[in-house]
């Protein structure tokens, strides 16, 4: 029962996410023009991409936990540095700063998230004891 439970909130979560990180994209693509107007709204749209980095990795994640199960976690490699680069190149095309502080208020939302989730998600390791040498030195 757990199991079916925490598969249907993974795939609302992907859902959401998915639908919410196409909205984002969508609506700094329709309003690029207003971004190139002053310095506090290039930071800003930088900040509102970074949100899009959040959800567009949120939703892969959760992807790749319905596909290869809830152990399943994101690697730096290929899904970090994959939501990190389109989401940089995305903003790019908006404004060349928008991908810089982009990358920036990304950076410290994944820190952030990644508190969070090794708050949640990690468990205990209990140390096992392995009895050690007492001395390198061959006896004769």
């Amino acid at each position: 029962m757990s199991a079916s439970i925490t598969t249907k909130s993974t795939l609302i979560s992907t859902i959401i996410s998915g639908i919410l990180s196409f909205v984002i994209f969508a609506t700094l693509r329709f309003y690029a023009q207003w971004f190139n107007d002053s310095q506090l709204n290039i930071l800003f749209g930088g900040y509102l991409f970074s949100w899009l980095f959040i959800l567009s990795l949120t939703c892969l994640s959760n992807a790749e936990m319905l596909i290869f199960g809830p152990d399943f976690q994101a690697k730096l490699v290929p899904e970090i540095l994959l939501c990190l680069s389109l989401t940089a190149a995305a903003a790019g095309v908006v404004h060349r700063v928008c991908a810089t502080t982009s990358i920036l208020f990304s950076l410290v939302g994944l820190y952030f998230l990644n508190r969070i989730s090794s708050n949640y998600y990690n468990s205990v390791v209990v140390p096992v004891d392995v009895p050690m040498r007492k001395s390198a030195k061959k006896y004769k």
